[in-house]
């Protein structure tokens, strides 16, 4: 038996994580390049608080990684794990 590229968890992780369109926009806006919680507030257009829980949930998913810089955080696509997300999904499609 080969090993799973994604664990049941891990594959529920990822669907949580793309499961609502504000987190779906937050991923495309990190494709190109990191970007501080400042610049992705403007380009959705939401409240710091509404963005601050999507943020968490991604992180929590695995989907997304951050660093501090001072009192800022600057949020970048976790591509080791989306890499697995996408393998896994390309064995079904």
């Amino acid at each position: 038996m080969t090993r799973p590229i994604l664990s049941d968890t891990d594959r529920t992780d990822v669907f949580r994580g793309l499961s609502h369109p504000v987190r779906r926009k937050v991923l495309a806006l990190l494709g190109k390049n990191e970007r501080s919680v400042t610049e992705l507030q403007a380009g959705l257009k939401i409240s710091q608080p509404a963005l601050s829980i999507h943020l968490r949930v991604l992180r929590d998913c695995g989907l997304v990684k951050h660093r501090a810089q001072g009192t800022r955080r600057f949020y970048s696509l976790n591509t080791p794990n989306l890499r697995k997300a996408q393998q896994w999904l390309g064995k079904i499609v």
